[in-house]
């Protein structure tokens, strides 16, 4: 597997899509043009989330894949429903 390639290629996709508010969705469908190396989806798992002032939280999640982990922090307005990456780590 190509981490590298990898995180180039999401770190691309998140630019050309960065006015998208399903930013887990659109990580997710990222991968999956990494299929091969990556393997199939496995699931979502919310990490932790914590509080950063009265309208945003930091949440921590993981996108399980066959053969690695999408770790990704997002920083999110529970009111407005948006959410931004704050950063990814690929294992």
């Amino acid at each position: 597997m190509n981490i590298k390639k990898i995180k180039m290629g999401l770190t691309v996709g998140l630019m050309k899509n960065r006015d998208s508010n399903q930013s887990l969705q659109g990580l997710k469908d990222l991968m999956n043009n990494f299929g091969e190396e990556v393997g199939n989806f496995l699931g979502l798992q919310k990490l932790g989330q914590q509080s950063l002032n009265a309208n945003h939280v930091q949440q921590r999640y993981a996108l399980q894949f066959e053969r690695c982990t999408l770790n990704v922090d997002l920083i999110a307005n529970p009111k407005t429903k948006t959410q931004v990456i704050k950063s990814f780590n690929l294992r």
